[in-house]
């Protein structure tokens, strides 16, 4: 699903119920935001390389750039969710702190807690009433507001009950560096795949990033970079009208013919058969 794509329609936010198949046939790099509540049957999904499990009442918080691959789905498998565009997080972000989304980015799913699955379904309810109206004139900042309103009282609920958040891979240290580390690639992906470019802007060693990523997710930096460049080529080759070449030039890669070997060693296609398979 991209933001040109059915679920918007030129709006900037849509509530919609859902399987999300296509987040089951391959992973997925998000380029919108997503609220879901689980409505029927089960899934596990694997944001950022860590797995959550989702039954009837579940509530997950995604965000753009999330890496995003759902599997187990069972057959009746469906969620509520309000889906939006990364401008508009923007714009309901400009008045909350960091520390909101950094915790949010953490503890992002609850599965047996009563307080966020209400708090979810009163607003999907409310927004309901506004999106079923076609002319109501300030839908986007009705959503807006809901937003920052869910933001702050997720992050306030998991400040009061400690016991709700998602056990830490290591130190507080560690688990900060991991989310900076993640963050810097959707930033820099472009500019650079080598692990020490990332252990420079973190001032740390590369040896010490490796055994930060590995004691969140058992990988590898190098595989984490590279698995989330991968996905983002394969997104422009997908979507974009931009040549293979041109695409090449973006990413920074030396000479065309390195950027092949790079797409084939992780993807066993080269860029122009995956193109040619839409």
């Amino acid at each position: 699903m991209r933001e040109d794509d059915y679920t918007f329609q030129g709006k900037q936010a849509q509530l919609i119920r859902s399987s999300f198949t296509e987040w089951q046939k391959e992973v997925c790099v998000l380029n919108y935001g997503a609220i879901l509540l689980c409505e029927r049957g089960s899934a596990s999904i694997t944001v950022n390389f860590e797995t959550w499990q989702l039954r009837e009442g579940s509530v997950i918080v995604l965000f753009p750039n999330d890496v995003v691959l759902l599997t187990l789905a069972s057959e009746d498998f469906e969620v509520s969710a309000l889906c939006y565009t990364s401008s508009m997080l923007r714009e309901a972000s400009l008045q909350l702190e960091s520390a909101v989304y950094d915790s949010l980015s953490k503890d992002r799913c609850q599965t047996d807690s009563e307080i966020p699955r209400t708090l979810i379904q009163y607003m999907f309810a409310t927004l309901s009433l506004y999106f079923s109206q076609k002319d109501c004139t300030c839908i986007t900042q009705l959503v807006l507001l809901q937003l920052k309103g869910f933001f702050l009282g997720f992050y306030d609920f998991l400040l009061r009950h400690p016991s709700k958040q998602h056990p830490s891979s290591g130190s507080p240290r560690i688990d900060e560096l991991f989310q900076r580390f993640n963050a810097l690639i959707r930033l820099n992906y472009k500019k650079s795949r080598d692990v020490s470019y990332y252990a420079d802007l973190l001032n740390i060693t590369p040896k010490y990033l490796n055994s930060i990523t590995h004691k969140a997710t058992r990988l590898s930096s190098k595989v984490i970079i590279d698995h989330y460049v991968v996905l983002q080529l394969k997104l422009q080759l997908r979507n974009s009208q931009d040549s293979i070449k041109e695409i090449a030039w973006d990413y920074n890669f030396p000479n065309f013919s390195f950027f092949c070997r790079y797409f084939k060693k992780h993807t066993g296609r080269t860029p122009k058969k995956y193109r040619g398979e839409k």
